[in-house]
Formats: C-alpha cells, structure tokens, sequence
C-alpha cells in the first residue's frame, strides 16, 4: 500500500497518541492494557519468590513476634533496618491505626519498600521486570491459605492515582493533632526540587539541626500554622524517645539522611517505572505502524516510536544525575552517623576506591551525582532499545568538554569520575560506550 508522505508523518508521530486517547476515553488505566496488562499478569518479582519460597511456613511465620516477623521480612527482602522512617500523617490503606503516637515505619533498599503500623499487616513494594511497582500485604491474621505475601490491587487506589503508572508516593502534608490532613490543605509529592523547608509534613525527623528547615515532627489546627508569616518554627528531635513509644519498634530514629534517600529514591524508581511502561507500549504498537507504513520486517522502530524513546531517556538522564536538586542548608547535613555505613555496604568501588554510593552530605546527598539505581534490577530491566540509548548518551555527555545543558550541573571532574567508575563497575554496557 502507498501511503502519502503526509500521511506517512502524522502516522508516525501521531498514531500512538491517537491510540492512548482512544483507549483512555474507554479505560483509563493504560497499564491494565496490552502489553502490560498489570492486574492479570502473575509477576515475578521478589515478593513473589519469596512467598512461594516460605508459603510451607506460613503458619509459622505469621506466629512470629511483631518486631520478630518484620526483622524477618527485612533480612528476607535485603533490606537494611538502618534505612527506618516514620510517617504519623493518615496517608495509608491502614489509616485507621496511624497518629502522632502510633506512627507508621518504613524501611527501604534499592529494590523494595516495607510499610508498617503496630498491630497491623506489613505492605511491601518491589518493581517486576514487565509490570514496574507491584505492591504486597503480608496479614499476621490471615489463614493458611493465603499467599504468605498476597499482591494487592487495594494498594492501587492510591499507588495510581492522578499517574498513568502505578508508582510510590513520598506526600508532604499539613497533618492535625490526630494526623489527619487539614481539609483543604492537599499535599504534594515531594520531587527532587522540592525546598527541604517544604518537606516532611507529615513525618517525624531526627538528626536535623538548625540551620535545616523543615515540616517534619509538626501538627496543627490551619494551614497557616505551617506555612506564612505566623508558620511554625522547625521542631528539630534528636530521637522519638518521649514522643511514640519506640519499644515497639526496632530504632528510635527516623533520620534525615535515609529520608533525603528516601525521596531521591522514589523519585528515581518512579521515572524507572514510567519509562519502562512507555517504552514497552511503544514496542508493541511498532509492528502495527510498521506494516501500515509498508515498511520491511526488519526495520527499525521510527517516528512516535522513538519519540517515546527520546522522551524517556531524557527523563531518566536528569533523575539519575539528580538534576534541578533543592539547596541544603550552610554547614551540610550529618545525620546520626548510622545510615551511611549500611548504605556503604553494597558499594561497587572502582580501582581508585570511588563508588556511587559515596555520599556527600556537604552541599547534597551523592559525592558523585550519578544515582546507583543505576545498578538496580527496575534498570536493568528497561527494554534494551530505550536502555542503550541512556547508557550512550550518558557516556557521551558525561565525556563532553564543554558539557551540554543537562550535565552542565556536574563540575568537569565528577563527570569524569562518574564515567570511570561506570565502566570498571557497570554490567552490560553497550557496545558505543567510552566511543
């Protein structure tokens, strides 16, 4: 079939998006669509091994102690009990049991998040090769039955909501005295460039200090006790001991530094997330383009196809470089000293010692600003046509004197560091790296 030039350009940079409004004026959660199809895909992420893997001693496990079965499902998930968070805003499917005095805890890795409220069932999130974030309960009082960690669709009402993609949530809200959100008063995502004055709402913090800003450890009446001239000043803690009853849980801390991790991570996992799912959609319409276009067999993805891939890879770039990140205060940020040797654990050094997981903790979160969820299996499973193009454009920027918008936030040195350290530490890099 012949098909007029003009035509020819508005099927290719036009016949995707026609297809996604189509589909969402019917559905409107592409992600339950072809490829995807979220919900009716069995997933095999970790949350699924493991379950299978210990489904024998359900019993057994569910009897646990409390802290004992959450110890168990951070050793099983490789999660470090270091990276504990506390969150006392009711922004969770288990509200009812979460305030000021009860908060709820959090723990992370760069491949799967734990949520928990005393007397409560666990939540995880992990992130599937095909689907992206998947979302588990784990419930105490469940029957023998049931999957010892059951994928949850409840989790969705939240978890994509307002996205296009299922994805985590990292809220700054203005909470009252029982953690409730004041009415009318919204919330936001907290993303990369979100002031550190401007964070936390919601969260208790430890380990700031003035001059550090911040929401966290706060509750109020109206919204201008947190924002405005008659705003709260910052209530900084140097543990929770006399606010919540830490006995019940396995740290008495809920420190900035995994927090500003914490939010650097969801950020990135989310991008991961979105990517991965444009990028397969993308995939699987090209043969549709292609035999309309009249195209051979194996011709190469074009037009709306590489528009996606284009988009993606940009995106990715600025949230693996931390691109347009909030200032810190004068002085830096220490912490409590406790998180940095656990993150440090898993470092991948190259010959000079250096390593991504390195921090700064001066003026930002990475000595060297280039994410290691770079090294994460949510990367690693980005379809290999959108993952190569990251790859060589982040070799070629970070190569480039003088450097390019998108990486003039790096000094000349840290890129060059970077580029380094990724070709001695990095699996799989594409053929035109370093080239």
């Amino acid at each position: 079939m012949l098909v007029p030039s003009y035509l020819r350009l508005l099927l290719l940079v036009g016949l995707s998006g026609m297809a996604t409004r189509d589909a969402s004026a019917q559905q409107a959660e592409p992600f339950e669509e072809p490829p995807i199809n979220y919900s009716a895909t069995l997933a095999q992420d970790r949350a699924t091994i493991i379950s299978a893997a210990f489904q024998k001693r359900a019993a057994e496990i569910r009897a646990l102690p409390a802290k004992k079965r959450l110890k168990w499902l951070l050793d099983e998930m490789g999660i470090p009990v270091e990276s504990q968070l506390f969150v006392f805003s009711k922004t969770s499917l288990q509200r009812d049991l979460i305030n000021p005095e009860a908060p709820r805890v959090l723990y992370f890795s760069d491949e799967a998040y734990v949520g928990w409220s005393p007397t409560g069932a666990f939540e995880v999130a992990v992130f599937d090769a095909k689907l992206g974030a998947t979302f588990y309960i784990f419930e105490p009082h469940a029957t023998k039955e049931e999957p010892l960690l059951a994928r949850s669709g409840d989790c969705l009402l939240c978890h994509s909501r307002h996205e296009h993609t299922p994805s985590l949530r990292t809220r700054s809200v203005f909470p009252d005295a029982n953690g409730e959100p004041l009415s009318g008063s919204g919330g936001s995502n907290i993303a990369p460039s979100t002031p550190l004055a401007e964070r936390w709402g919601g969260w208790y913090v430890t380990g700031g200090r003035a001059p550090l800003e911040h929401r966290g450890n706060l509750t109020g009446k109206k919204i201008d006790d947190f924002e405005g001239p008659t705003a709260m000043p910052t209530r900084n803690l140097a543990s929770l001991d006399g606010v919540v009853d830490t006995r019940r849980y396995l740290l008495k801390t809920s420190d900035v530094i995994p927090l500003l991790m914490h939010d650097h991570q969801v950020h990135v996992h989310n991008v991961l997330s979105t990517a991965n799912q444009d990028a397969r959609i993308a995939l699987h319409r090209w043969p549709a383009m292609r035999e309309i276009l009249g195209l051979p067999a194996d011709a190469p993805p074009q037009g709306s196809c590489v528009v996606v891939f284009d988009s993606q890879a940009e995106k990715v770039l600025d949230a693996l470089l931390c691109r347009d990140e909030a200032a810190w205060p004068d002085g830096g940020l220490q912490g409590d000293g406790v998180f940095a040797p656990a993150y440090g654990k898993t470092r991948k050094p190259d010959t000079k010692g250096r390593s991504l997981r390195d921090l700064n903790l001066q003026t930002r979160l990475f000595r060297y600003r280039c994410s290691p969820l770079i090294y994460s299996q949510s990367f690693a499973s980005l379809p290999k046509e959108l993952r190569d193009i990251i790859l060589l454009r982040l070799s070629s920027g970070l190569r480039a004197f003088p450097p390019s918008p998108s990486f003039g936030h790096l000094a000349d040195d840290e890129r060059t560091a970077i580029h380094e350290i990724l070709t001695q530490t990095m699996a799989g890099l594409p053929a035109g790296w370093g080239k």
